[in-house]
């Protein structure tokens, strides 16, 4: 695989140098402050709308969408580091810590759940995960959510331990960089990772469960749960890149994130599309055949009446037009292309959790209830806007102030990249070989 030339071959020793260079102050100050004042009107709509009295429960569909999209995106970055870890990507070491600060998301997910699951309706006796099991859904999922933050949290914490010894000069903390503490950490941060996905796997299907499948009557879906999970996995390696296009581009790193980066990343979006088209083709198949009211219904409510526009908009952003671009050479082999693609897919996973939520609170109704028709589609008031804004800024602010705390590049790793890799000429060209430690 090639890379972009630079003007100066990187070193271990200029990513040593680099290292003391707080790369996370290329944030702008400007976008802080932005980002901080619609986080403080998104908040002041959400608590607007709290004392404004009883709502029916369709009132809050769209801040549903809103805490899904963020752990379809945010929350999911960390799973890209610990991917490609397990499966020893050295094309990703530039990314995986731009990935893990995505885990601050959950400071303002797991907020957010909890406020949702108090909004819900009784459960007792409502077709659910839970079958009335004590203290479900509010306290189990509640306790599933923070613990999903609190691990990405020890992941970045861990991870950025060694950089941040550096950063200061000396190596404090408790940090001595001894054989024992990095066999722990490289070691520790696998398995810390493995339990990351096992608790998001879990938080997806509380999320889509509980949020919306048993909202509406007569869903019994087997395949929106993995498909959220999925479609979260593909919202999160999208958002790594868009995130690590930015900081190429003004961050000022584009002489550690070069076009392996995108290209490696541009493979996983292409089979992560593919398995997009699957899980939505089987939701669709199983409907469309079985044709009983209930499931007439659902065809009506989410893909073919009042959201079809949307369906056809996610459909398109995450499957057809991801495939029909990296398919090509030219596209997927670059860097602007991996780019372009992440952000198409990004819009199209926010499509998609509208779609979804705004739809299943729409129709939320007494258990036993049978519905035939979908009401029309809700759309968004201006407390909507603000509070899905304030909620998604608030996720940006918080990872450009991480961004001040920590370098955005996992230099440690960078650097044990580096003593593992040396260029030689092939054919025309030139290509990494990469060491293979014991």
């Amino acid at each position: 695989m090639a890379h972009l030339p630079h003007a100066e071959p990187l070193t271990a020793e200029q990513a040593t140098r680099d290292a003391r260079v707080r790369m996370g102050r290329a944030g702008s100050t400007v976008a802080m402050l932005i980002l901080a004042i619609l986080t403080l009107i998104g908040l002041f709509a959400l608590i607007s709308m709290i004392m404004g009295g009883p709502h029916l429960y369709s009132r809050w569909g769209y801040s549903a969408a809103a805490l899904a999209f963020l752990a379809s995106t945010a929350q999911a970055m960390p799973m890209v580091a610990f991917a490609t870890r397990l499966a020893k990507g050295y094309w990703a070491l530039p990314i995986r810590r731009i990935a893990e600060i995505g885990a601050i998301g959950g400071l303002v997910t797991t907020p957010l759940f909890m406020f949702l699951l108090f909004q819900l309706p009784d459960f007792h006796g409502r077709p659910s995960i839970w079958f009335d099991w004590p203290g479900g859904p509010q306290l189990w999922d509640s306790i599933m959510m923070a613990l999903l933050t609190f691990t990405g949290l020890a992941i970045l914490y861990f991870s950025s331990r060694p950089d941040r010894a550096v950063t200061r000069g000396t190596a404090g903390q408790g940090w001595f960089g001894g054989s024992r503490q990095w066999d722990v950490l490289t070691a520790g941060l696998v398995v810390l990772g493995a339990f990351y996905l096992m608790v998001f796997v879990f938080v997806h299907v509380f999320i889509v469960s509980d949020l919306a499948i048993s909202l509406v009557p007569g869903w019994h879906s087997a395949i929106i749960p993995p498909y959220h999970a999925i479609s979260g996995l593909q919202g999160g390696l999208a958002t790594t890149l868009l995130t690590a296009g930015a900081l190429r581009r003004f961050g000022g790193l584009d002489r550690y994130i070069g076009l392996d980066v995108f290209w490696g990343a541009s493979k996983l979006l292409l089979g992560l599309s593919l398995l997009f088209f699957y899980l939505t083709w089987s939701e669709l198949l199983t409907n469309w055949y079985g044709r009983q009211a209930s499931e007439r219904f659902l065809l009506d409510l989410f893909m073919f009446g009042p959201y079809m526009a949307l369906f056809i908009a996610s459909f398109c952003m995450n499957f057809v037009l991801p495939l029909a671009l990296l398919i090509w050479n030219p596209i997927r082999v670059s860097i602007r292309g991996p780019i372009f693609v992440a952000g198409i897919i990004f819009f199209g996973n926010l499509i998609d959790r509208v779609r979804i939520y705004v739809a299943s609170w729409s129709v939320v109704s007494p258990v036993g209830t049978h519905l035939e028709f979908a009401p029309p589609a809700q759309m968004p008031d201006l407390m909507d806007v603000l509070v899905f804004m304030g909620a998604v800024s608030a996720v940006g602010f918080l990872y450009l102030l991480t961004l001040r705390l920590v370098p955005a590049i996992c230099l440690w790793e960078l650097k044990t990249g580096l003593l593992l890799k040396v260029e030689q000429p092939f054919l025309k060209t030139e290509v990494a070989v990469v060491a293979k430690p014991r």
